[in-house]
């Protein structure tokens, strides 16, 4: 009898139909399930990424003198919480299944701190390894596991500067333009020699008068104090007075009218470059020619001259950055010369020198020549007053102590 019901064929088919259906189903899930699961991982590896970063971008600003222990401890939880909430609110989970999804996550988490303190600043690295059990449709159960595991990792780099390693030079136009007056009206003076384009050459006798104006001389004085006053205030190393000065700053100016004059050579600090702009006198006189001056700058800046690198690698630093800030006022006295500086200018940026340049209520020859220099649009600046030369002045400052966050993996 059983073999008679073994050889009967007649049921056959709809028994293995039976049988193939929600293995076919399953097999069909399972590819589903996989496409959603890769989706799963890009969302966890954004949300990771993003609290990643967020956590060194945190200990950067509010938590900087925390161990590495400490921070690992502190990212985590905030890392998990982060990642845990964007998850939880893409797959729109209640409140409950959010504490949930947080509290397997935390039991799934490593994440490990490590903290650079060098001569130029302090660097967090922050690395959080996250594995994720995702489950999946019961019916796939028939052929696989009811779960599959996503692991994700993502690594940010977080740092304060205390003061940049640099080397600048300062080239700054003295010519009888710079005697001109601004719109600023100086309080401190009932009246003074107000010279304008139209009464240039006059005695300053002729042309004292009230109110008082600022010219272009002392603005640019007062720019050069912020930027100086600026770049101090980010070096950890600066000691008023101190020898060295600083062991991460080196400065050196040089002023240019239609002649090049004698230049503060390059130094620790930033104490003689700023008394070299403060002896530059209250009217200038002469033309423009900005050419010797900043060949003078790329002289004492250039690769080939190993006299910076030699003094920063003294003082602990083995890299350092380059800036030249230049300023005008007006135009080149001729095209030739206008020029010359345009190629002098390309040099230096070929040698890696990065160029600051300052347009100062300059003439539209002016603003295109030294728009030409800069070594990039951000690096421009063409200030119409006081005010904007020395906000023009301290930007470069800043620029120069950068702060980053950067994700690295």
């Amino acid at each position: 009898m059983l073999t008679n019901l073994v050889a009967n064929k007649d049921g056959n088919f709809g028994i293995l139909t039976a049988i193939l259906i929600p293995v076919t189903i399953a097999t069909a899930g399972v590819a589903l399930e996989m496409t959603n699961a890769m989706q799963a991982k890009a969302n966890l590896q954004n949300a990771l990424d993003a609290a990643t970063l967020s956590s060194a971008t945190a200990f950067m600003h509010e938590n900087e003198n925390v161990s590495a222990d400490q921070a690992a401890r502190q990212a985590q939880a905030f890392i998990v919480e982060e990642t845990s909430k964007r998850m939880g609110d893409s797959a729109g989970y209640t409140e409950e299944q959010k504490k949930k999804l947080q509290e397997d996550m935390m039991k799934n988490t490593n994440v490990t701190a490590s903290i650079d303190d060098n001569v130029a600043g302090k660097n967090y690295k922050i690395t959080a390894d996250l594995n994720y059990n995702m489950q999946l449709n019961p019916l796939i159960s028939l052929i696989t596991s009811r779960t599959v595991t996503i692991g994700v990792t993502s690594t940010a780099v977080s740092s304060i500067s205390k003061g940049s390693p640099l080397s600048m030079y300062l080239v700054l136009d003295r010519s009888g333009s710079m005697s001109f007056k601004t719109d600023t009206i100086d309080t401190t003076k009932s009246s003074c020699a107000n010279y304008t384009e139209s009464n240039w050459g006059q005695s300053q006798s002729k042309v004292t008068s009230s109110p008082c104006y600022i010219n272009k001389s002392a603005s640019l004085k007062t720019a050069v104090n912020y930027l100086v006053d600026t770049l101090n205030k980010a070096d950890y190393s600066y000691v008023k007075k101190g020898n060295p000065e600083s062991k991460l700053i080196r400065t050196g100016a040089i002023g240019y009218s239609d002649v090049t004059y004698s230049a503060q050579a390059t130094n620790w600090g930033t104490t003689k470059v700023n008394d070299y702009v403060k002896a530059i006198p209250a009217y200038p006189e002469g033309g423009t020619n900005a050419y010797t001056a900043l060949n003078n700058a790329y002289a004492a800046l250039r690769k080939s001259n190993t006299t910076e690198a030699t003094a920063h690698k003294g003082n602990g630093s083995s890299s350092y950055e380059r800036y030249i800030v230049f300023m005008t006022d007006g135009e080149m006295s001729s095209t030739s010369i206008d020029t010359n500086v345009r190629t002098m200018c390309q040099t230096i940026k070929n040698d890696g020198i990065k160029i600051f340049s300052v347009a100062f209520m300059a003439p539209t020859n002016g603003k295109s020549l030294l728009q030409y220099c800069a070594s990039s649009a951000e690096n421009y600046y063409a200030p119409e007053n006081m005010s904007e030369i020395v906000e023009a002045f301290g930007e470069i400052a800043r620029k120069m102590n950068d702060e980053t966050s950067r994700l690295t993996n």
